[in-house]
């Protein structure tokens, strides 16, 4: 215990707290190119009128929302995966920090995001971190870990099932404007990109064949 009260008060908690407050704001403030379903409905409800745009604001999905909604897919299909060298804490934790670099960088959308800008992201993200937390952002990064290729897995899945749930024509629109393809491509780039990321596991192979051929026939 008096080790515990000399650590006390040897920490600065303002500066703790002040940094919990930075957090709070930028990945609050920081969009990404997905669109928020949920939050597409509301704006529908409440602006008479609304016409989609992919670029507005009020309907693209926050990183503090992409970093919250990838814990509630994680934990959804973690009893399926059968995989016991996944650590469910390990893969949560992952995915608490995996994008913390954009807070500095800003989005950069994973189907066009090239080599350059990830390093860059890579340095801000070694700089906003407790050095604790380096190595699990390493391998969450390389993917040296059952742990590491679960988050990957879960990180590049999450915006399909979002698109899944989405209107065909507003993920249409989206993919034309941030990615710069038409329809028929969608599907295609989407697979090229992020199948790689499930073959780990049978499961999240499975599950992604399954997503995708159901938004396949939605956009069709």
């Amino acid at each position: 215990m008096e080790n515990n009260w000399e650590f006390m008060k040897n920490m600065n908690i303002q500066e703790i707290l002040e940094k919990i407050e930075y957090l709070f704001e930028r990945y609050s403030l920081e969009r990404r190119a997905t669109t928020q379903p949920y939050l597409l409905d509301v704006v529908n409800k409440k602006v008479p009128g609304y016409k989609y745009n992919p670029a507005d604001d009020l309907i693209r999905e926050t990183l503090m929302e992409h970093v919250g909604s990838t814990p509630v897919v994680a934990t959804a299909l973690f009893p399926y995966i059968h995989d016991s060298q996944v650590n469910i804490g390990d893969a949560l934790t992952m995915l608490a920090i995996h994008d913390i670099g954009e807070l500095a960088t800003h989005d950069e959308n994973t189907f066009t995001k090239k080599e350059d800008k990830k390093n860059v992201e890579y340095e801000a993200a070694m700089k906003l971190l407790d050095p604790y937390y380096h190595s699990i952002y390493d391998d969450a990064e390389n993917k040296t870990s059952q742990s590491a290729k679960f988050a990957k897995a879960i990180d590049k899945i999450t915006p399909d099932i979002f698109d899944y749930l989405t209107p065909a024509e507003i993920t249409i629109e989206r993919f034309k404007h941030f990615v710069g393809i038409e329809k028929e491509q969608i599907v295609d780039t989407i697979v090229k990109h992020k199948r790689p990321y499930m073959l780990w596991n049978p499961f999240m192979t499975e599950f992604h064949i399954y997503l995708i051929e159901r938004l396949a026939n939605k956009l069709n």
